[in-house]
């Protein structure tokens, strides 16, 4: 009974079978038995999404709100962490292939040469492709003065940011 207590408050790691079973019903779900494309999840969103995804996965097995695996034994804080971890560093690593994020710093290189700078992205639009490609995003970019932000160069492409690893946390 002690021996039971105790490791139901240190934990213990996801197990190999939790994980590929989670990670399987991930796909499943995202993918569709159907329709491979169901919920128009991008490999690299479900890629971003498989940390979170096993981890809830092994919280909901060992609560027996899915099949009595490792029932009643918790997840340790080290692989919550780790997972976390993982996702964070996909979100973060500036790459050519990342889109920026609301609150991002980005360096902006565009047209626009005399506001080549260092700004924060304020919004973020969608336009749809008429010929049904994938839709290009704009970004409207500012700088913080204060608390308050003022936007400097509206509806720049792509193109012309390089995103940073910074996040604004705004509350």
């Amino acid at each position: 009974m002690e021996e039971t207590q105790m490791m139901s408050r240190t934990g213990e790691p996801v197990t190999q079978a939790e994980d590929e079973q989670a990670v399987h019903a991930l796909q499943e779900l995202a993918r569709g038995v159907s329709d491979l494309d169901a919920l128009g999840v991008s490999q690299r969103q479900l890629d971003t999404a498989v940390p979170f995804f096993v981890l809830g996965w092994a919280m909901g097995v060992r609560t027996g709100h899915t099949a009595p695996a490792v029932a009643g034994v918790p997840v340790d804080q080290e692989t919550v962490t780790r997972m976390l971890a993982g996702l964070r560093a996909v979100q973060v690593a500036p790459s050519q292939f990342t889109e920026p994020g609301l609150w991002q710093k980005v360096d902006y290189h565009g047209s626009v040469t005399q506001r080549h700078s260092e700004y924060w992205v304020q919004a973020i639009h969608v336009h749809a492709d008429p010929f049904g490609d994938e839709p290009e995003l704009r970004y409207d970019l500012c700088e913080m003065r204060g608390v308050v932000p003022v936007r400097m160069v509206t509806g720049a492409r792509r193109t012309s940011l390089t995103p940073l690893p910074v996040f604004r946390v705004m509350g």
